[in-house]
């Protein structure tokens, strides 16, 4: 029985080991070769998200390579518009933004500012006349320190244009090795798949499959799961944007909501700025009223984020939690999807049978 135990603790602690030397090479390898690889791997993964439509599409018109072109094709011109459209209404946002920054600040800011001074003049009046003469210096030097930044912005936008601009032709060049090699997995994606599973060891094929497998389950879930998240955010921000009056409540809070998916982002991104300019401007009830909302939602999502997505990709949601911010911590904005994916397909590549990482225990021990 003892050497039982025994043999069950050398082969988790081989489990272990093997997954975990297994993650940090794969890890090391798509670190220091997706710079190069990137066009290879954006082709792959585009062929291999149009498959089941040239797949339908071949199965009409009989012609697998024709179906690929076209397919293809049609894909690239509804991208490039896409991509057009969102350039231009960036670019056109920009120019307005850079323009309107510098007046926002003569206009309102700085008058907002310069009242606040005069009011805390007022409230120290009756201070020693060297530290009133402090404060006046400081007060001015905040003005003018605010003024540089704001007028910095139009040049830093400048400046940010110029380097992107120069940073077009190696752009480029990658996006049409990305869109060539596209054509070439599409037109021979079996054959290319086949060829590569078939230099790798019918074992480990397999549970490449399963993980494939799996992560495409995932994904699935995660989509299900944030735009829950971004429905709840849509429709609490529509809420209390209808309450404090704001103009086009709902078309605000889509916005809102959408920016608040990305967590590099998040809602903060709009909604702090915003609340301190409306309490500079003087308009407290409503700076007052966009505080709370943020606070709540930020509350409401940091609460049922965990809970939601565990639910979905079945871990519990402390589990979850910890993943989102180890994750996050570790291997920042790609970590923060990254570790609970993989933890979740670990599980259930566990629970299948398919790989044995921990030893299940016929019932639940229960601890005092």
């Amino acid at each position: 029985m003892e050497e039982v135990m025994i043999e069950k603790r050398k082969n988790f602690i081989i489990n272990i080991l093997y997954f975990a030397i297994s993650f940090s090479l794969a890890a090391l390898v798509l670190k220091f070769s997706t710079k190069y690889l990137m066009p290879f791997i954006i082709g792959f993964v585009i062929a291999f998200l149009l498959k089941p439509v040239i797949s339908k599409l071949t199965k009409k018109i009989g012609n697998q390579k024709g179906s690929s072109l076209l397919v293809v094709i049609l894909f690239y011109i509804l991208l490039a518009a896409a991509i057009f459209w969102i350039l231009v209404a960036v670019i056109a946002g920009i120019q307005n933004f850079a323009k309107a920054v510098p007046s926002f600040y003569q206009t309102t800011l700085s008058p907002a500012i310069e009242s606040i001074i005069v009011w805390v003049e007022g409230a120290v009046v009756n201070l020693d006349p060297d530290v009133i003469d402090i404060i006046e210096s400081i007060g001015r030097s905040v003005v003018q320190s605010i003024d540089g930044i704001f007028k910095g912005i139009s040049g830093g936008t400048i400046n940010f244009i110029t380097r992107l601009i120069s940073s077009i032709p190696s752009v480029l060049i990658s996006i049409l090795i990305a869109i060539i090699s596209s054509f070439f997995f599409t037109l021979d994606y079996q054959g290319i798949v086949s060829s590569v599973m078939g230099m790798i060891p019918i074992k480990q094929r397999t549970l490449i499959l399963d993980i494939k497998d799996g992560l495409i389950s995932v994904l699935g879930k995660y989509l299900r799961a944030y735009a829950k998240l971004m429905s709840l955010t849509f429709v609490e921000l529509s809420f209390a944007f209808f309450i404090l009056g704001i103009h086009n409540p709902v078309g605000l809070a889509f916005m809102v909501a959408i920016i608040d998916i990305l967590p590099v982002l998040g809602t903060g991104t709009v909604m702090i700025p915003w609340f301190i300019i409306e309490l500079i401007m003087g308009n407290t009830p409503l700076g007052i009223g966009l505080m709370i909302t943020y606070i709540v939602i930020t509350v409401i999502r940091n609460i049922l984020e965990p809970k939601i997505v565990g639910d979905q990709i079945g871990l519990h949601p402390l589990a979850t939690l910890i993943l989102i911010y180890v994750g996050l911590k570790m291997f920042g904005f790609i970590g923060l999807f990254a570790l609970p994916i993989s933890a979740t397909i670990l599980k259930t590549l566990h629970d299948e049978g398919k790989i044995n990482i921990f030893r299940r225990t016929e019932e639940p021990t229960e601890i005092a």
